[in-house]
């Protein structure tokens, strides 16, 4: 048989801070225990995304990542998301199309499920959610949830959140921006994680385009 090959497993060009610690591992494993398992170039991404300071705050108060349709690109988000639950965040997920939130809605109930971790869920369209439940077999409320939404000017106002995610972020508009960004302004360790495909001609967003367009630059 020809030998198997494996491009490049780092991205073309980025910018990551330095660090020294991370919660991307115990990310990974959460992932891992699914029967999926993460591939060598998602496994270091995850590291960038959720590395630590000494103190356990997010190294990246704000990531984003821009990889080609069909590569795998959100898995690294829905790791984000099993860790988030299983350690009691409260988080957002926000896509620009009604069903790519539920697809992926759908896929971290099958991974749940696959690593028999209990949890409540909504499949409403447009409302999804997912909570785990706590050590009385009760459904958190306020916490180790994550709420599935399409993005509008207002959506999201008035809600509280830890972790801000915008998939089809070349989609994501200023007016989105200003409507969501405050939506962690109260957390003690808010993150904010932006990811999509290389912006085209036709993307309508401007601030993934423009924090993609500043790291390129250097």
């Amino acid at each position: 048989m020809p030998e198997k090959r494996i491009g490049k497993q780092t991205p073309t060009t980025s910018l990551v801070l330095p660090y020294t610690k991370t919660k991307g591992n115990e990310a990974v494993e959460i992932y891992n225990q699914t029967g999926r398992k993460a591939r060598e170039w998602q496994e270091i991404l995850i590291y960038d995304i959720m590395a630590v300071d000494d103190s356990g705050m997010w190294i990246h108060s704000t990531f984003g990542y821009s990889v080609p349709r069909r590569n795998g690109k959100t898995e690294d988000v829905i790791m984000r998301i099993m860790y988030g639950l299983i350690n009691g965040e409260k988080i957002i997920y926000t896509a620009h199309m009604i069903s790519t939130a539920h697809a992926v809605w759908e896929t971290i109930c099958y991974l749940l499920d696959a690593a028999e971790i209990k949890y409540t869920s909504v499949k409403a369209k447009g409302q999804e959610n997912i909570r785990l439940y706590d050590e009385n077999n009760v459904p958190y409320k306020l916490t180790h949830m994550v709420n599935f939404r399409t993005r509008s000017n207002t959506g999201g106002l008035g809600e509280g959140y830890d972790t801000l995610i915008i998939d089809e972020a070349q989609e994501y508009t200023i007016d989105q921006e200003s409507a969501l960004k405050y939506v962690i302004s109260a957390s003690q360790n808010p993150q904010i994680i932006m990811l999509g495909t290389p912006p085209t001609a036709i993307s309508h967003g401007t601030v993934f385009q423009k924090l993609r367009e500043k790291v390129l630059s250097g």
